[in-house]
């Protein structure tokens, strides 16, 4: 079961997408989907931020963003916690202070802790392998009755994963329909009624981008995660293909007209010229082709997830007949005979191998954790043992124990 499903249920992502994205937002209680009290602690816990508030961001220099102070919907001055501010993008944080002014009410946002955090990374690639998009995640840490940011809305669809405390949150329907980032300071106003929706642990909260909301913690501290997806609008794909086309038709480099006062008069060689242009504009091929260079941008590596892999490739060697492995998710894997041999492709990757390993890479290849040794008959233990570290290498399969073999 792929991580959305999981997170969705009881829901599945086709009624999620036909009835709730882009649309409504949608409240998934621990009491519907019980899976999530224990898929969320071991995501990310409240450990896990403390280590890398009070280890990683003590010590070195950092991104003067990495993390954020909000009080009362306000944002704190970056002075007020930063050692050293002016126009550096490296920075050391203060975390002693950081510390101070969460006990006196202040929220602490940790951004990208995808980039810090292995499970909330490796969760992160798989929703963008999934949605052609990139997907960040943030850490918010609100103390018990306390604010942080106003009331807003985000450019990007979220999910918000409530990991410790309760928050209370106000959502109502957008003033702008959809918006983009360059949409976020669009002055209208919420319209629609307030909705009231506790959010505890162990729950989570869809908000579509455009969306109304503001969060209160209950009496007791908060702690949630937010994933951020990033939209991709028709907009942004037709601005692709007019820019292939600027370059390759001449028709779209022409000037208008002269005077452009006098071409806007001239309405039918306007209408004339502006339906020629659309007709080569309605290109399938070429939306096609940007579609696959967006995907490309995100999944860099054909599916094939590179977090862990040189530790992967390092002690592919100490495999046993009695090691455990699995297979790397997110990875959509074809699996094929023709004559003697076995087609084995996935992400970019492409292997022809003997006809004798179809039964074991099947068994391989179906998710479930297993050793060399509980492979099916018709190869022996040293092809079996061959062909689990030719597919480590690939970086198709994985130990299924976090600890490296001795």
């Amino acid at each position: 079961m792929s991580i959305l499903k999981k997170l969705l249920y009881p829901h599945d992502p086709e009624t999620f997408f036909s009835r709730f994205w882009e649309q409504d937002y949608l409240h998934i209680r621990r009491a519907d989907n019980p899976a999530l009290r224990e898929l969320l602690p071991a995501l990310v816990s409240v450990e896990d931020l403390d280590e890398l508030l009070t280890v990683t961001y003590a010590t070195g220099s950092h991104r003067s963003d990495a993390l954020c102070l909000t009080r009362d919907g306000r944002v704190l001055t970056p002075g007020d916690y930063l050692r050293s501010t002016a126009g550096q993008p490296l920075v050391q944080i203060d975390v002693e202070r950081v510390l101070t002014l969460y006990r006196h009410g202040a929220s602490i946002t940790l951004n990208r802790v995808h980039e810090a955090l292995p499970a909330v990374g490796g969760l992160c690639d798989e929703l963008s392998a999934f949605f052609g998009v990139r997907v960040h995640a943030n850490a918010y840490l609100t103390p018990a009755d306390a604010q942080g940011f106003p009331t807003h809305f985000d450019t990007h669809d979220v999910i918000l994963l409530q990991l410790a405390g309760a928050k209370s949150w106000r959502v109502q329907p957008p003033p702008v329909q959809l918006p983009t980032p360059a949409m976020h300071d669009h002055g209208a106003a919420p319209a629609g009624p307030v909705t009231e929706v506790p959010l505890r642990s162990a729950e989570l909260l869809y908000i579509p981008r455009g969306f109304v909301h503001q969060g209160i913690a209950t009496d007791a501290a908060s702690v949630h995660l937010t994933l951020g997806i990033t939209p991709y609008p028709w907009s942004w794909l037709l601005h692709r293909v007019l820019d292939e086309l600027e370059r390759d038709d001449v028709d779209f480099r022409r000037t208008v007209a002269p005077q452009l006062g006098r071409a806007a008069l001239d309405e039918e060689r306007l209408a004339e010229t502006l339906t020629m242009l659309a007709a080569r504009l309605v290109d399938a091929g070429r939306a096609r082709r940007a579609l696959h260079r967006q995907v490309a941008t995100v999944d860099r590596t054909g599916g094939v997830p590179l977090r862990g892999l040189l530790a992967q490739l390092t002690h592919a060697e100490q495999v046993t007949l009695t090691t455990p492995v699995r297979l790397k998710q997110p990875v959509e894997i074809d699996l094929s005979r023709s004559g003697d041999r076995v087609m084995l492709s996935f992400g970019r990757t492409a292997l022809t191998l003997p006809s004798f390993t179809e039964a074991p890479l099947r068994v391989l290849c179906n998710g479930a954790a297993v050793c060399a040794a509980q492979l099916p008959a018709g190869i022996d233990d040293s092809g079996k043992l061959v062909l689990i570290k030719r597919l480590i290498r690939e970086g198709l399969l994985e130990f299924a124990d976090p600890l490296v073999p001795a």
